[in-house]
């Protein structure tokens, strides 16, 4: 428990302090900020457990799961904090300029403030995704290497023992609580809690649309065809069903659970709103993975990386709805619309962006799920090659998975997204 904790307090303070540097470098120059955007905008696109063999090459197990951890943690973050850096108004630039404040004064004074509410949300998104790659990280190895200390290498070692194998998984699992629960409250909880100091910078900032440069039917057009592609591709190292077999089971289950449930949790007040996700944070953050490994539940491994990310769905899609669309909610039950055109006129139409949006956000704690359910498929590959050390299919098999990533992404999800929000005007 102690070598899980130590590599997850190491790689958040890296990953913090990590942040800061990238983040006052991009604050002194705008072409370094542009080049560090679009850089962390295709790195943080990377499954973050594709890379675990290839650090294996140089690193020792435990540097090898921390940096993992870490490199996806501060990727995915910088990458979220570039954007909201560049809402900072222009006259608060130009005020900096004439008052002649130094590059750190503006840094300190100027751009944290306005970043660093992105960075707590950043942080909230990603802490799912950390928690599966130090976890999955340690079982990873300790399914290609000698035993090495952790409580993923201590779930597979009791499971692999026969005899009272379950319940010491239990307690594994239970064991497997108390980082996240230490990290939660110890470091992530006086986070949140001095983001709040910056609650009037996050106020100010103006949504910046992405880059249209290409219509949504043409970018959905082009993310299709990539996506048919990888994931043929992709289905020689997996076999059937696939991801694509996962992603269908997630787009049904997703859109049918979070599709219902979601549009009547659009009615409730805020107050019920803010105490639900929560729950689906705590949800979000619990070992869904494991817990299926140790204790054997009767459930489909196809289904096992869309029950994963359901409660991180559901975080994110009650952040991303608006609370404004209550009073739509409001006006439709006093008029007593028929229940279909209930959801057709007034439900959908709020559902719909935020949904998607809240999919976006989580697709890679979802490729990362996928990639460690193939190496317990008997079928698949990907054991195989980590054991046998191939980093020259390893490359092929991250270059594979990232160009699935970004095509299931930028070319299907996000002009979906945009779409919905344009036709519904949201």
């Amino acid at each position: 428990m102690f070598w899980t904790l130590g590599k997850s307090v190491v790689a958040l303070l890296l990953a913090i302090m990590g942040h800061g540097v990238l983040l006052s470098l991009a604050a002194s120059s705008a072409v370094l900020r542009r080049i560090m955007a679009g850089v962390t905008a295709i790195l943080g696109e990377i499954p973050s457990l594709c890379l675990l063999g290839l650090f294996c090459a140089v690193l020792t197990p435990f540097w090898s799961v921390l940096v993992v951890a870490f490199f996806s943690l501060l990727m995915r973050s910088v990458h979220a904090t570039l954007k909201a850096e560049a809402g900072i108004p222009s006259s608060f630039l130009k005020t900096a300029r004439a008052l002649r404040l130094g590059r750190w004064q503006t840094f300190w004074r100027l751009h944290l403030p306005f970043a660093f509410p992105e960075l707590v949300r950043a942080v909230l998104r990603e802490l799912p995704d950390f928690w599966l790659c130090i976890l999955g990280g340690e079982l990873m190895i300790a399914l290609f290497l000698p035993p090495v200390p952790g409580l993923g290498g201590a779930l597979l070692s009791s499971l692999m023992a026969g005899g009272n194998g379950e319940l010491s998984a239990c307690i594994v699992l239970i064991l497997m609580l108390v980082p996240i629960f230490l990290v939660q409250h110890g470091l992530i909880g006086p986070l949140r809690g001095y983001g709040r100091h910056y609650a009037v910078c996050d106020q100010m900032q103006k949504s910046r649309s992405e880059d249209r440069s290409l219509s949504w039917k043409r970018r959905w057009l082009l993310g299709a065809i990539g996506t048919i592609l990888t994931l043929f591709l992709a289905c020689g190292f997996w076999g059937a069903p696939g991801p694509l077999g996962m992603l269908v089971v997630a787009i049904c289950l997703i859109g049918g659970v979070w599709g219902w449930v979601g549009g009547l949790l659009l009615g409730l007040p805020t107050i019920a709103q803010k105490r639900i996700r929560k729950c689906c944070l705590i949800v979000a953050l619990l070992p869904v993975f494991m817990a299926w490994l140790g204790l054997s539940l009767p459930i489909p491994l196809v289904a096992i990386p869309t029950l994963a990310v359901m409660g991180l769905v559901g975080w994110a899609f009650l952040r991303e709805s608006d609370a404004a669309g209550r009073q739509f909610i409001v006006m439709g039950y006093h008029l007593r619309l028929p229940f279909w055109s209930f959801w057709k006129e007034v439900r959908i139409p709020l559902l719909c962006p935020a949904l998607l949006q809240a999919v976006i956000v989580a697709l890679p704690f979802f490729w990362d799920n996928v990639y460690l359910a193939a190496l317990l498929e008997r079928k698949t590959l990907h054991l195989r090659i980590l054991q046998a050390h191939a980093y020259g299919v390893q490359g092929v098999l991250l270059c594979l998975m990232t160009l699935m990533a970004v095509s299931v992404r930028w070319g299907l999800c996000i002009p979906l997204q945009e779409r919905m929000a344009h036709r519904y005007r949201i």
